[in-house]
């Protein structure tokens, strides 16, 4: 062997520990974008998103079937929600070490198993207990989907593979829920849970054979951390964003728990168009959530930062478009939608960015958690809202909490900007330097 192989052969042993390979298994140096695997995600994502949901248009069938009064059937929602609630952060933490593939397998397939018993449960109790083993599986499945896309991207494609998954989430409300509630009005609400539940072991089926596998990351003491420039402390960054969320969804939720009968009542909409109206809301969403992925990832806070301002502006605008006629509220709500459809992608991005990787699992959980209660607390504080100053508030609180978001995401933004220099795009780890094509 001459001089120069040896020196070459030295030099590259010494490059090679200087960054060593990650103990995860990530995408491989050189690799594709991996598309398949996010769309497999998406598709599980889809599933559980629409085990969620499903239940609210069936409430009256279920109610018939067990003589039970609609406030009583609607503890389906409360009960599924409680368990994500509860749950979620624990279950995250205590399975923090398990491989990543693996628990999403056994998350979905206790999603197919909870959505088979509500199916044929035989009892309103029974129905109750599917509901709450659903919300734990759906809360445990979300603490693994969250963070997945964040393991099989570099941080420079994080946006975009978060915008595929996500639009996963929009389809379940575009299609998934409005078709499973006509599979019910037409066939019964048992049918819909069954056929939710086929769809989800076919999906189970797909992760197993096409979702590329990941592992735990555990913490590296030894090395330097990343530099992270959203907040001095990963956790910090971490809690900011759930307030985030909490402040921007529980303005969105308070206002769309009651918006059809706004939009009857106060709008004056016919009741015939509402319908439509609803459908095109969510096709726009769908079309915004699928399409934002480069923009985010090149511009994240501005990206952000633009979508909960205009959130904030256009739902307060609501009232105005109203009185200008249907033409201008239907333009302010399709434009409404998207940029709201945009936000929990964006928040989730940030998520990720901001937590270190053996810490993503549990930031998943919490945002899971933040969101959920997000959703339970906009019900009641629109409840509140509405009984206190009557439907015509709903807009303005719709407007003034994604507003006082908006105002934590800048302080927080631009305390980031003065100590870094830079947007909030935290510094490639090795691993990731070696995962980047």
């Amino acid at each position: 062997m001459s001089h120069d192989s040896r020196v070459t052969r030295r030099a590259s042993s010494r490059r090679f520990r200087r960054h060593p390979a990650p103990r995860a298994t990530h995408r491989t140096p050189g690799s594709p974008f991996p598309r398949l695997g996010l769309l497999v995600l998406a598709a599980a994502i889809f599933v559980s998103m629409s085990t969620e949901f499903l239940p609210g248009g069936l409430l009256p069938n279920i109610a018939e079937t067990f003589d039970r009064p609609i406030t009583a059937v609607g503890q389906l929602v409360t009960v599924f929600a409680g368990a994500v609630i509860l749950t979620t952060t624990p279950l995250a933490v205590l399975t923090r070490r398990m491989p990543r593939k693996a628990l999403a397998i056994v998350a979905l397939v206790g999603i197919a198993a909870a959505t088979t018993l509500t199916a044929i449960a035989p009892t309103f109790e029974v129905l109750l207990i599917a509901r709450a083993a659903g919300g734990v599986a759906h809360g445990v499945f979300w603490a693994v989907a969250a963070a997945y896309a964040a393991d099989l991207v570099p941080a420079s494609q994080l946006g975009r593979a978060t915008a595929i998954t996500a639009a996963g989430g929009s389809l379940a409300g575009v299609l998934g829920v409005p078709l499973g509630n006509a599979l019910g009005q037409a066939f019964g609400w048992r049918m819909a849970f069954g056929t939710l539940a086929a769809v989800a072991v076919v999906v189970v089926l797909l992760v197993v054979l096409l979702l590329p596998a990941v592992t735990p990351i555990p913490p590296a003491p030894r090395e330097p951390a990343p530099r992270r420039v959203a907040t001095p402390s990963a956790l910090g960054g971490i809690l900011l964003v759930c307030a985030i969320i909490l402040l921007v969804v529980i303005g969105q939720t308070a206002y769309g728990t009651y918006s059809v009968v706004w939009l009857g009542e106060v709008a004056t909409i016919p009741s015939a168009a509402i319908p439509a109206l609803l459908f095109g809301t969510g096709l726009a969403a769908l079309v915004a959530a699928a399409t934002v992925g480069r923009i985010a990832d090149r511009f994240p806070t501005l990206t952000l930062s633009a979508a909960v301002g205009l959130v904030a502006i256009l739902s307060g605008l609501f009232p105005l478009a109203a009185a200008w006629g249907i033409g201008a509220l239907v333009i302010a709500a399709l434009l409404q939608a998207m940029a709201f459809a945009v936000v929990p992608i964006m928040l989730q991005a940030r998520m990720m960015r901001i937590a270190a990787p053996h810490q993503r699992s549990t930031a998943a959980a919490l945002q899971t958690t933040a969101f959920n209660i997000a959703i339970g607390g906009g019900a009641v504080i629109g409840a509140l809202v509405v009984g206190a100053w009557g439907l015509g508030a709903l807009p303005c609180v719709a407007a003034l909490l994604p507003t006082a978001g908006l105002i934590v995401l800048l302080v927080t933004s631009r305390a980031a900007t003065a100590r870094a220099g830079t947007d909030l795009v935290p510094s490639p780890t090795p691993a990731e330097v070696h995962r980047v094509p």
